[in-house]
């Protein structure tokens, strides 16, 4: 697996704001430019944008604290996947309403499903996304907590001398984060199959 690079936290901020920022300027352009164009599908996703356009500030501010917070050490990135799977809520409720207006300019009543399950996909995927990045916080967590391997001196005459090196607590621990971590390994497998 990739090593997963450390992102610093203003440059988090600053290209989430920037992203936002340049999203609202398009936004902004497109509504000045809906006066010299006369087409009404264009007037009525520009219109649509505008009236969500606060569902889409929520849902970058939701993703931008969960992104801030996963760049932090582990135990304060522990809320981390709480405010993503409320952005990854936020954001399908955002993709069924534009399923809804697909029915409307369309004229047709294919995409209405979504609608009438959505009581059940928003459980679905705040859990998933939740229980997702908590494994991903304690694979990091293992991962990170192995350090290099030490090279240990061997007294002369002792029991650890014949099998030629020291055991350490150190040792031990890191045996036991390893068979977590392939129990984590094998449950996450079984599930893929």
């Amino acid at each position: 697996m990739p090593q997963t690079t450390q992102k610093s936290i203003p440059g988090i901020i600053a290209l989430r704001i920037f992203g936002l920022l340049l999203f609202l300027f398009l936004l902004y352009i497109a509504n000045n430019l809906s006066f010299f164009t006369d087409n009404p599908l264009n007037y009525q996703i520009i219109l649509f944008l505008n009236s969500h356009v606060w569902l889409l500030v929520l849902i970058t501010f939701a993703f931008l604290t969960g992104e801030i917070l996963n760049a932090l050490i582990f135990p304060l990135n522990l809320p981390a996947p709480l405010f993503n799977a409320v952005g990854a809520v936020l954001l399908v409720g955002f993709l069924i309403r534009i399923f809804a207006l697909f029915d409307i300019l369309l004229d047709i009543n294919i995409f209405h499903i979504f609608d009438t399950l959505s009581f059940i996909i928003y459980p679905f995927v705040f859990i998933i996304v939740l229980i997702g990045g908590y494994i991903l916080i304690l694979q990091n967590l293992v991962r990170t907590d192995q350090p290099p391997k030490k090279e240990t001196k061997t007294l002369q005459g002792t029991a650890a001398s014949k099998t030629g090196e020291a055991i350490t607590w150190e040792d031990v621990g890191d045996e036991f984060k390893q068979a977590v971590y392939d129990l984590l390994t094998l449950f996450r497998s079984s599930i893929k199959k």
